[in-house]
């Protein structure tokens, strides 16, 4: 019963994250082709300017209203919710009284008022009703699938109308609004509970120390996340040598986007099962263990399934969805694809920290993934193409995982073996994938990269069939029910 539960748990959760990101990912194509690459460059900046401030003061009340033993107490959501209306305001009066100086940097004045009214997102997005994630302690997941995927159906709408009718990088603004804005009314719609504020002395000081490591984290998943996109709209101020211009920055943000957005799928689905999956075993050594391998395999034959098809057909898959204008990002959007797919690897040891109350073990592999940025400073000042800008976030995606296999061993005492060996076959079928772009066969046509890649997947399946038996048995159980109930149909149709 209760297996059945988390298969439609899981279910409800892929469609919600599967709904927000082919929503986003078809918003980001229609605007992509409505608007030039400079004017989508400017759009790019918003997310950048947001999205600082956001994960800069991120303390992951969210998660410890799962993780917390007694997180279902009333007086803790209503602590946790006054926390983020007070981060939201400042937020909002950091962004307004930044514009002009933001503005300059991209060397963009004429987006002023544009960044101006940017202030209302993280204003909006305090106001928002943490009961969604609450109800996940007890795997009740259709309120945040409700919230997630009305919203991004909304959202995509007013793309197309607002698109049309503004034609040029407003329309990002305004459809970042409206988002904010429809999620948190959404929010409150699926509650269970009214909303209220109210600062509690102890629950505040238990929410900064469960926080604080994640306010560090914050700034560094920024340099993760945006920090490359910042050095490169912010090139032409910075850096005379380069070549860079806001151009190439929406050219950069559309391979960007589309490899980010089936991770951003997995890992959200994955965080949602798998922490409250683990969180109840943390202190049964075997069944974690035995939870913590079943969650490594399953994330890293995802990340090759999503990976291999990109590193070895990218150039088609550019120019099918963005069209000839975006052609550029063909060249680099497979080292894209490598680093999204290792950054889901590293997915496990985090949750699996996170489920032992240790949010440390983020904020030190993001320590060793930020470095990465001083690459791509140096990359960019010295005038080299983006290749290197994205091959600078796979190495250190690569060096990041590592630092969180090896503390997750050393301070839980998790087997090496079992982070290293799923990462490796999944690591080894996008060796195989890069070795034939290199090759040049992939070029020759579409229909051969997508068989090449096909092969490549299907290798990777067999080998984690062949190196875990529990995967062995789980897999030959589904095919021979499957088998059972053709049996059954055909004995039902078979005429007397």
């Amino acid at each position: 019963m209760a297996s059945l539960k988390f298969i439609k748990s899981s279910a409800g959760l892929a469609f919600s994250q599967g709904a927000v990101q082919i929503s986003a990912f078809l918003r980001n194509v229609f605007l992509a082709r409505l608007i030039s690459p400079a004017d989508f460059g400017i759009g790019a900046t918003f997310t950048l300017t947001v999205g600082f401030l956001e994960m800069m003061s991120s303390m992951g009340s969210d998660r410890l209203l799962i993780q917390a033993e007694d997180g279902n107490e009333p007086k803790f959501q209503k602590t946790i919710q006054a926390v983020n209306a007070l981060r939201g305001l400042m937020n909002g009066a950091v962004i307004f009284l930044l514009a002009g100086p933001v503005s300059h940097l991209f060397s963009i004045p004429q987006a002023l008022w544009a960044f101006r009214c940017l202030a209302l997102v993280p204003f909006i997005k305090g106001l928002a009703h943490e009961d969604t994630n609450r109800l996940q302690r007890e795997m009740k997941y259709r309120p945040i699938i409700m919230v997630e995927t009305i919203t991004s159906i909304l959202v995509t709408v007013l793309a197309v109308v607002l698109g049309l009718w503004l034609k040029s990088y407003a329309v990002m603004l305004w459809l970042a609004v409206s988002q904010m804005l429809i999620a948190m009314l959404v929010s409150h719609l699926f509650a269970e509970r009214p909303f209220r504020l109210q600062l509690d002395r102890l629950y505040s000081r238990r929410i900064f120390t469960f926080g604080w490591p994640l306010l560090v984290n914050g700034l560094l998943l920024f340099i993760i996340l945006q920090g490359d996109r910042v050095v490169i709209g912010s090139a032409p101020k910075l850096f005379p040598a380069s070549s860079l211009t806001l151009a190439d920055l929406g050219v950069y943000s559309v391979a960007f986007s589309l490899t980010m957005a089936p991770t951003m799928m997995i890992a959200n689905v994955t965080t949602s099962l798998f922490l409250p999956l683990l969180s109840r075993v943390q202190n049964l050594a075997d069944e974690f263990h035995r939870r913590y391998v079943a969650c490594a395999r399953t994330v890293s034959l995802l990340a090759t399934i999503i990976s291999v098809p990109v590193i070895v057909g990218g150039h088609w898959i550019i120019l099918f969805v963005y069209g000839g204008k975006y052609e550029a990002a063909g060249t680099f959007i497979g080292w894209l694809a490598a680093m999204w797919a290792v950054r889901i690897i590293r997915v496990t040891p985090t949750l699996a920290s996170m489920a032992k109350g240790d949010t440390r073990n983020m904020m030190i592999s993001n320590v060793v993934r930020s470095l990465a940025l001083v690459c791509v400073l140096v990359f960019v000042a010295l005038g080299y193409s983006l290749v290197w800008v994205a091959v600078s976030g796979f190495v250190g995606e690569l060096l990041a995982t590592i630092a969180s296999v090896l503390r997750l061993r050393r301070f839980h005492q998790v087997p090496l073996k079992l982070s290293l060996t799923p990462a490796a076959v999944s690591l080894s079928g996008m060796g195989i994938a890069a070795l034939v772009t290199l090759s040049g066969l992939s070029q020759t046509g579409w229909f051969v990269a997508l068989a090449a890649s096909s092969v490549i997947i299907a290798m990777v399946v067999l080998a984690m069939i062949q190196i875990f038996p529990d995967f062995r048995r789980e897999v030959w159980a589904i095919v021979s029910r499957r088998e059972s109930q053709i049996v059954s149909k055909k004995e039902l149709v078979t005429p007397l």
